[in-house]
């Protein structure tokens, strides 16, 4: 099985009181087969958002215990590649976005995601979103 690649947006809306069912259950599948993966994008964007230490800790050591996909120096050429491509196309996603796709492209995850830019993104590479 491949890996799933959590984005930030789905975390954020796990941990919310009332996180979408569906969301939901891939979260809970996927941490049952081993198969979520993080990258340190993703671990930055959700920990800084913690409300105080304790919660810092939690969501540091759960995002930490995932599958790690490494951030490479091919990664930030292949994202502002890819930026370029879609600002030529008018459309302007984040460069956290353009990151977390590349990454998601070339270790061959699905990424699971809450974002409107990664179905933007989708329709101009190879990005596969989980349904």
């Amino acid at each position: 099985m491949k890996p799933l690649l959590v984005d930030t947006s789905a975390w954020i809306d796990f941990f919310s009181r009332h996180p979408n069912p569906a969301l939901a259950i891939h979260i809970e599948k996927g941490r049952h087969t081993k198969r979520l993966a993080t990258t340190e994008l993703v671990i930055l964007e959700v920990t800084r958002g913690a409300r105080d230490p304790t919660e810092f800790c939690e969501l540091q050591a759960e995002l930490s215990a995932l599958m790690a996909l490494p951030t490479a120096d091919r990664h930030w050429v292949s994202a502002a590649k890819l930026g370029f491509l879609l600002g030529r196309k008018g459309l302007q996603p984040p460069s956290t976005d353009l990151l977390i796709a590349t990454i998601a492209i070339d270790y061959d995850c699905q990424l699971l995601q809450r974002d409107k830019h990664f179905p933007q993104i989708a329709c101009y590479a190879p990005l596969r979103l989980l349904p």
